[in-house]
């Protein structure tokens, strides 16, 4: 290659290309210099833009989406009335998620408060007993008394996700002066016609403060009239109201997406292809045979009239020019067909009834649809077929996002309301938390109201496919010191283990009562009649018993 330039005068010329490489040229007697190639030489092949693809073309067209929310709401609640798959999406996350409800486990910081640790065990106790109480009074808790806490949780996840918010508002009750849950479907939040106040904007029916603060909220009424609704009370500073979002939501994004959104052509579709291969296998089910005419005569219809048929009233051909008609539900199964006219014969009708490849496409979709969602397909379609290993490891992957599931809604939809109903708690009387409302009315001690409010929210625990291994490893865990008890019961059954403890106390000491006597009659007459006693009286002993030891 060496031999096609000219290194006479320092410089090659690459004949093909029209390059000219600068090099310092050596003396003949050492190897083959090396050129050193400009860097603006070679401009059409370095320096291009990097814009993700590997070549001109290779990525298509780039969009830059314009979100149409409303569109977007109603494709998913029409998928989600009509399309069994978006049902079953949407019902699996709900009754993984939320279940019965989320419940609070409080855990103020007693370091930050100031008191001595386990100082607010009891306290915490009584807390989470109270919150309970109140979410299970349905004409407290619920704006439109209907629904428990529990419920509500249900209905503002599900809502959420069809509709890609929901808006919460917390409401002061007159009568019981406790907090008080109503929602409203974000499909209602919208720019109304009315221009904001000085300063402020609205975009998608939600209003901004100067600093692109969140201050107001805009629903639509039943007569196209528009509410206000303030995010914080002007005076009282306490959250009113607050948008709920079903998935990821970008910095400057204002509203949320369906979750079905994204897979809503493939829903659909996946939907039609399930209703055509069932059509398919029904038709190909009750049509038999059909006739064939093999000499030009006029037809008999032998199917729907014209022929006789065993067990039925021969009717009268239809004439030769009548439309071609076949009522499927009219049809007998199993039909005989004795006459025909001259030149017709039955033929069979030979189809495999249903297609073949539709439950690998199937899987495959719903796979996808699934792995979208971070949820295991054994857990969409309840369908676990795979050995112990595999299972456990779709379960313990699914654990993964139900925590982070639980964190996010426990901080974004219980919190909130937890916190407002412990002011009121605090406010009434009815709960002793020393420094909590001077804390709350003064927002330099954020960090006191702030250790009082701290509170973890829990589901429902899904049980182990083999508690045994998993209570012993568990035990392991506690007794090397590498977890602890109230990790672990939290874990395994959802439950506090102080609360454990606690039942297990009264349990206990109920034991030991029933046994006490039993014992004593041990102790005089021997284990021989008091077994048989026990055997008699299905392992209790009263009084009324003991003359039958004697």
């Amino acid at each position: 290659m060496v031999n096609k330039y000219d290194y006479s005068l320092g410089v090659a010329k690459v004949p093909d290309a029209g390059i000219t490489l600068n090099f310092n040229y050596s003396a003949p007697t050492v190897a083959a210099p090396v050129p050193s190639v400009s860097v603006d030489a070679l401009s059409p092949f370095v320096g291009r833009t990097y814009d993700g693809e590997k070549f001109d073309g290779g990525f298509g067209t780039t969009n830059i989406f314009d979100v149409d929310y409303w569109t977007l709401r109603a494709r998913s609640e029409q998928l989600f009335t009509e399309n069994l798959y978006a049902k079953g999406l949407i019902r699996r996350l709900i009754t993984n998620e939320i279940n019965t409800g989320l419940t609070p486990e409080a855990a103020p910081d007693e370091q930050i408060i100031g008191l001595k640790s386990g100082a607010l065990d009891d306290w915490t106790e009584s807390i989470e007993n109270r919150f309970g109480v109140w979410a299970s009074a349905k004409s407290v808790c619920d704006w439109h008394q209907e629904r428990t806490f529990g419920a509500i949780q249900r209905d503002a996840r599900r809502e959420a996700l069809i509709c890609g918010d929901v808006l919460v508002v917390v409401r002061q009750s007159q009568q019981t002066k406790m907090p008080s849950i109503q929602l409203i479907s974000g499909g209602k939040v919208r720019t109304p016609t009315d221009a904001p106040r000085k300063g402020n904007k609205i975009t998608h029916g939600v209003e901004f403060d100067p600093q692109g603060r969140v201050v107001a909220y805009w629903v639509m009424q039943d007569d196209y009239s528009y509410k206000r609704l303030p995010a914080y009370g002007e005076k009282s500073k306490r959250r009113i109201a607050w948008l709920l979002y079903g998935t990821e939501k970008r910095i400057d994004e204002v509203r949320g997406q369906p979750l079905l959104g994204l897979v809503a052509q493939s829903l659909k579709e996946i939907d039609r292809y399930r209703d055509s291969a069932q059509r398919k296998a029904v038709v190909n089910s009750i049509l038999a045979m059909f006739i064939e005419k093999t000499q030009d005569k006029p037809g008999s219809l032998p199917i729907t009239g014209g022929s006789a048929r065993r067990g039925a009233t021969t009717t009268a051909a239809e004439p030769e020019n009548a439309p071609r008609r076949y009522d499927i539900a009219r049809q007998t199964p199993g039909v005989v067909i004795e006459e025909l006219q001259t030149g017709e014969k039955p033929v069979g009708f030979h189809s495999q009834g249903t297609d073949i490849n539709f439950a690998q496409f199937e899987a495959a979709i719903v796979n996808a649809i699934a792995w979208a969602n971070e949820m295991p397909p054994e857990v969409l379609t309840l369908a676990f077929q795979n050995n112990y290993s595999a299972s456990q490891a779709a379960i313990n992957e699914f654990k993964i996002y139900l925590n982070k599931m639980w964190s996010e809604f426990g901080e974004n939809f219980c919190a909130p309301i937890f916190v407002e109903w412990l002011v009121c708690e605090t406010l009434l009387g009815k709960t002793s938390a020393p420094g909590l409302l001077d804390a709350w009315r003064d927002p330099t001690q954020f960090d006191i109201f702030g250790a009082w409010t701290v509170v973890d929210w829990f589901g429902s625990i899904k049980p182990s496919t083999d508690m045994l291994k998993q209570a012993k490893g568990a035990k392991l865990l506690v007794d090397e010191g590498w977890s602890t008890n109230a990790q672990q019961s939290r874990m395994l059954t959802g439950i506090k283990f102080s609360s454990n403890i606690r039942r297990q106390r009264v349990e206990r000491q109920l034991k030991a009562d029933l046994l006490r006597p039993i014992l004593e009659l041990q102790k005089e007459f021997g284990e021989e009649p008091v077994n048989k006693l026990l055997a008699m009286t299905g392992g209790i002993i009263t009084a009324e018993h003991e003359d039958i030891t004697e």
